[in-house]
């Protein structure tokens, strides 16, 4: 069951036709494949280029959601209802010590990488070995941070691995922690660990998985193709010829791209598209996800304009979610792909959100309140807010091509006008806009999250310490109880006994409203319906690659 996450998009792509004797291949230790001539392309619109292919530096849901479960075979795989569900990969079993700080994995040894090497439990140890050295600043340092230095993990045999942990805690995050994707030894053994993320393999990744990458044009396209050398299960084996994920920033033209045929799938269709492409598209169909993404309105907490949580709650009583919802995400049907959002933790972790938060409710003489308690007035009739002769004034950017966001940006716009507030936007090329981020060179950004699906918020809200800095904490936020509250429930193995904890943290950080959280947004993501086997849900919106497949008279790019 190899699948993956998080969020994918735009591209356009043109496959020549291919002629010439169908060749039929056979997988090590397998069964004859369909003839080459009888397997189809699918071609994926695409919003971003590749950032980076390493998964221990790796930081963008749209490289993680390339290489996740299709170029590197999963230590753990995952399934999902109301929690993950682990399902073996590489670990064919695992098990807990009676005391919750041992967790001991058994290996398959039939893996290999591209290059013919065997996957090994010294790749593993060498993975985590990275993660948790400073000099390469791994985003997943949180994973190791519980792990005993020396045994994270322990090899006692080539088949045979021990977790040891300095204390229990959430067992969901706990084996969520021990399912990295794993990289080559033999490769980035003796490169320099401070430069990992410039690396070759970040844009030219061995594969372990049933697909490789085989070409990548900067800016226009990534091509995977079956890994000849995949040496997994035969029933594993791709079905599909390639998978083209086809650059396209612009979200009219990936929608144009869709209508028109010359790419397959889509993801992040507007609600208003959605309809008419029910009406016009005989040959797409349409998925929903489910609650996976998260929009919102990160406020730089270091800018004094917004380091006071009265302004704070202000701006969230001048905004108007259900407008946002109502315009943005309901159907002419009335049908709503969006509810509003309290916190990170989504909807769908059943019994872990909270759904007892009230969100703030649209009141601009709550919000004026609230700004003059903070010594914001309109002190000279001119229709703006100042304090010390300055104008209440700031600028939010987000990512150029998000057709959602730039209206989404509008709309609030006029929202905070009406509150006496100037919002100036600026839109960003993708990658500069989430570098910018994590540099924090920005006053308010209206950005999202692909949720994780287990519960760790201390990667967002966890305050930095002298010993490790929360890279993903874009805002500079602070709070003491938060990070109590974060600490207790990490070190509360029973999931059920942290719920009460987590729902707490939601509370308070929700208060503090380092966020102006917007919306949960249903994804919907269009497929050519000739394609079959195709999972897309709230993991992936192309889970189990290896399964999609096309009848043989209904191909429609040859190789």
């Amino acid at each position: 069951m190899v699948r993956r996450m998080l969020s994918a998009l735009p591209l356009v792509v043109l496959l020549s036709c291919g002629g010439g004797e169908p060749a039929t291949t056979s997988t090590p230790g397998g069964t004859a494949e369909a003839p080459a001539d009888r397997r189809d392309s699918l071609i994926i619109a695409y919003n971003a280029d590749i950032e980076n292919m390493i998964p221990v530096v790796a930081q963008a849901a749209h490289d993680t959601a390339i290489y996740g479960g299709n170029l590197f075979y999963p230590t753990i795989d995952s399934e999902f209802d109301c929690s993950l569900k682990k399902v073996p990969g590489l670990a064919t079993s695992w098990k807990w010590s009676d005391d919750g700080k041992v967790l001991a994995l058994e290996l398959r040894d039939d893996i290999q990488w591209a290059d013919g090497k065997p996957v090994t439990a010294e790749d593993i140890a060498f993975t985590y070995e990275l993660i948790g050295d400073p000099n390469v600043a791994s985003p997943r340092i949180s994973f190791v941070e519980r792990m005993v230095e020396g045994k994270r993990p322990l090899i006692v045999d080539p088949t045979h691995i021990e977790f040891h942990f300095t204390e229990a805690y959430d067992r969901d995050t706990q084996i969520s922690h021990v399912s990295m994707d794993i990289v080559p030894k033999h490769i980035l053994g003796t490169a320099d660990r401070k430069l990992l993320k410039g690396h070759n393999l970040s844009k030219h990744p061995l594969s372990s998985g049933p697909w490789k990458l085989a070409k990548h044009e900067a800016g226009q396209r990534i091509v995977l193709e079956p890994n000849e050398h995949f040496s997994g299960p035969a029933e594993q084996r791709p079905k599909l010829n390639r998978v083209v994920y086809k650059v396209i920033p612009e979200y009219s033209t990936r929608l144009l791209e869709l209508q028109n045929g010359t790419v397959d799938l889509m993801e992040s269709i507007m609600v208003e598209d959605a309809d008419m492409l029910r009406e016009s598209a005989e040959n797409i169909k349409l998925e929903r996800r489910g609650w996976r993404f998260l929009d919102y309105i990160g406020w730089n907490l270091t800018n004094e304009k917004f380091s006071d949580p009265k302004v704070r709650q202000a701006l969230g009583h001048a905004a108007n979610v259900d407008d946002l919802i109502a315009k943005l995400l309901t159907s002419k049907t009335g049908e709503s792909y969006g509810r509003a959002a309290v916190g990170t933790i989504t909807p769908e972790l059943c019994g872990v959100h909270n759904d007892d938060i009230v969100p703030l409710a649209n009141d601009l003489e709550k919000a004026k309140m609230l700004f003059a308690e903070a010594g914001w007035t309109d002190s000279d009739g001119d229709g703006w807010l100042d304090k010390g002769g300055k104008k209440f004034s700031f600028t939010l950017t987000t990512n150029a091509g998000n057709k959602r966001r730039q209206r989404a940006s509008v709309i609030l716009q006029a929202q905070f006008k009406e509150a006496g507030v100037e919002m100036n936007i600026e839109q960003q090329e993708t990658n500069v806009f989430f570098e910018n981020l994590r540099k924090k060179e920005f006053e308010a950004a209206l950005a999202g999250w692909s949720a994780g699906l287990f519960v760790d918020p201390s990667t967002i809200w966890h305050s930095d310490t002298a010993d490790k800095k929360y890279q993903f904490n874009f805002v500079s936020y602070s709070n003491p109880k938060a990070d109590e509250l974060m600490d207790r429930g990490l070190r509360t193995p029973d999931p059920k006994e942290a719920a009460p904890i987590w729902k707490e943290l939601q509370q308070v950080i929700y208060t503090d409203q380092p966020y102006l959280f917007l919306f949960w947004r249903d994804d919907i993501v269009g497929i050519d319906k000739r394609f079959e086997n195709t999972t897309i849900d709230v993991l992936s919106p192309y889970k189990n690659l290896h399964e999609w497949s096309v009848p043989a008279d209904k191909v429609k790019y040859q190789r």
